[in-house]
């Protein structure tokens, strides 16, 4: 009775010295693989020696798609020729490469930074402020309104008698000289310009950062008189453009 006991005692002795053994290859198993993650982190390897230590995997800091505000401002004079009646520009916010395609070269500010870093863009939504400051005599009518298609660089009267009815047409009186300047403002997002979600996905309404997009839409400005001028009108304005705009197609810097 007490042979077998002594057996089996001994055995449980093998079974504990196994476990002991085991659990001492994984604690010292596991104090190499810290001591192997310090090395690699603080640039020393197991003799000591000073070395580089490169990740495996470089992580990007930069979004592989970025919404952001950027802005456009100026200061333009527009003028009622002597005998007319209206005169009209427009800009087109959907391209924040060239905004303003009378002058050419009208990149929206913080653009060529973001070109940097990506290879596409598409504006989403644009809010528009105009202040008007009228040197002339004659009070005049002021009407913005947005627009999908272009109404050419100068738009021709009867065009602008139709943008009074418009829905999206906004309208303001701009008094006669002496009066403080009259600001007007609007919004108004892709999506519901063009009535379809498509504007998201179809590349039409994107562009590379170093073109325009092939659908574009615009902001029209147009000032109108009661009557055909007798001597020509100048107004100042002041152009205040906001976009936002998503950029896409993240470049590979490392390259």
């Amino acid at each position: 009775m007490s042979g077998t006991f002594l057996v089996n005692r001994c055995g449980l002795d093998k079974v504990f010295t196994m476990v002991k053994q085991g659990k001492s290859k994984r604690t010292k198993k596991t104090k190499q693989n810290k001591r192997s993650q310090r090395n690699q982190t603080d640039g020393w390897n197991v003799q000591g020696n000073s070395k580089l230590s490169l990740p495996r995997q470089v992580t990007s800091i930069i979004s592989d798609r970025l919404m952001t505000r950027l802005t456009y401002k100026g200061m333009q004079n527009l003028q009622i020729a002597l005998g007319n009646v209206h005169v009209a520009r427009r800009w087109q916010p959907s391209a924040a490469y060239d905004v303003d395609p009378l002058l050419g070269s009208t990149t929206m500010v913080g653009f060529s930074e973001m070109a940097l870093l990506y290879g596409n863009y598409r504006v989403v939504r644009s809010h528009v402020l105009f202040r008007v400051c009228n040197t002339s005599t004659q009070p005049i009518e002021m009407i913005l309104i947005p627009l999908n298609t272009d109404p050419g660089s100068t738009p021709t009267l009867a065009t602008v008698d139709s943008w009074v009815n418009n829905a999206y047409g906004k309208v303001k009186l701009v008094p006669a000289i002496g009066a403080p300047p009259v600001t007007i403002k609007h919004s108004m997002s892709t999506e519901k310009i063009y009535g379809s979600k498509m504007v998201y996905f179809d590349d039409n309404f994107a562009a590379l950062v170093n073109a325009i997009p092939v659908n574009n839409w615009y902001w029209a400005l147009a000032l109108r008189a009661p009557a055909a001028v007798t001597v020509a009108q100048t107004f100042v304005i002041e152009i205040d453009f906001f976009m936002d705009v998503e950029f896409y197609s993240r470049r590979n810097l490392l390259n």
